[in-house]
């Protein structure tokens, strides 16, 4: 019974402490708000623990609820800009490791990490790292750290990063023994419009597998 239980010991270590388990521990059910930001507040929503999949199917913006579909509904409600799906005048789908280089084709100004121009709340952060890169959506800026809301990442539905005024570089992310280097901030190049009307969203509950494509709108 004694090695019995030391084994069980073992084992539950490590589970808890196995490095590959950080970024899709998420105990929240699938499309359960984990946080919320902007104005009105857009609720970044829990991805079931699934980074590579979807753990809803797909749906207005894309794939719930990945990374980019945040992004993506983000800017449509509190920015005005059209982003849903079969309705985009811009490439708003694609991987989030495509977004800092294709920021002209969104309309949107690309700022790159340590460039002279600092981030500021609203902004898309970008990063490469992982299969498919991340995107999140700054929601404080100070002379020392950003904060941003994000999906599919944290099982907070937030993160915080290092910001070096001096370098101006908001430090890179490590999560899982992988490294998510910041590129830099993407800005929208004009006012908010006119928040849309009628329906917005469509939210739908059905499992989409995996779609291992340029255009799976990961992560």
């Amino acid at each position: 019974m004694k090695r019995f239980l030391q084994a069980l010991s073992v084992v539950s270590i490590f589970l808890i402490a196995s490095p590959g388990s950080v970024r899709s521990f998420d105990a929240a059910l699938c499309g359960a708000t984990l946080a919320s930001y902007g104005s009105p507040p857009v609720p970044a929503r829990s991805n079931e623990g699934s980074p590579d999949e979807s753990c809803g199917g797909r749906s207005t913006y894309g794939l719930q609820y990945q990374c980019v579909e945040y992004v993506r509904r983000f800017y449509h409600l509190v920015k005005g800009i059209e982003t849903r799906e079969g309705r985009m005048e811009k490439r708003w789908n694609g991987n989030a490791d495509t977004y800092f280089k294709t920021a002209s084709e969104k309309g949107l100004s690309a700022f790159p990490n340590g460039g002279p121009v600092p981030p500021r709340p609203d902004d898309i952060l970008a990063f490469s790292g992982g299969p498919y890169g991340h995107v999140a959506i700054i929601s404080a800026a100070t002379p020392d750290h950003i904060e941003f809301v994000e999906q599919n990442f944290s099982p907070t539905g937030t993160g915080r990063l290092v910001y070096h005024p001096m370098t101006r570089r908001v430090e890179d992310r490590i999560s899982g023994g992988e490294t998510f280097i910041v590129e830099g901030w993407l800005r929208s190049q004009t006012a908010p419009l006119l928040p849309p009307k009628g329906p917005a969203e469509t939210i739908s509950n059905r499992r989409s597998p995996p779609i291992p494509s340029l255009f799976s709108e990961k992560r």
